[in-house]
């Protein structure tokens, strides 16, 4: 969460030079300080929706998969708070994840 009433997944803006994947692996390292390699990585699908809280333009959610369940996150400075939330919480995270979770929750897309 970054200074917002609604959470999102980790990730960012893809910066010159890089890919998705490259954009992720940096930004899991900056947000939450784990350090992953590309290969750990399942394409999920791509999501689009509202940007919150800038209801004014859309954002768009290239949504990978990758096991962290044996990594300690730590809360950098980037962001204000991490949760683990269980999908009936969707009241409490942003547009685009919700959409993402109604896809996973109906099977449209599998993780």
């Amino acid at each position: 969460m970054r200074n917002n009433e609604k959470y999102y997944l980790p990730g960012g803006k893809i910066e010159a030079n890089e890919n998705n994947l490259d954009a992720l692996i940096r930004e899991l390292k900056e947000e939450l300080n784990i350090k992953l390699s590309k290969e750990t990585f399942k394409f999920v699908c791509s999501v689009e929706d509202v940007a919150y809280p800038d209801n004014q333009n859309s954002v768009l959610l290239n949504c990978y998969y990758s096991d962290i369940s044996n990594y300690d996150l730590i809360k950098s400075n980037e962001i204000t708070d991490i949760k683990m939330l269980p999908f009936e919480d969707k009241h409490l995270m942003a547009p685009a994840v919700v959409k993402l979770l109604n896809l996973i929750e109906k099977g449209v897309v599998d993780v």
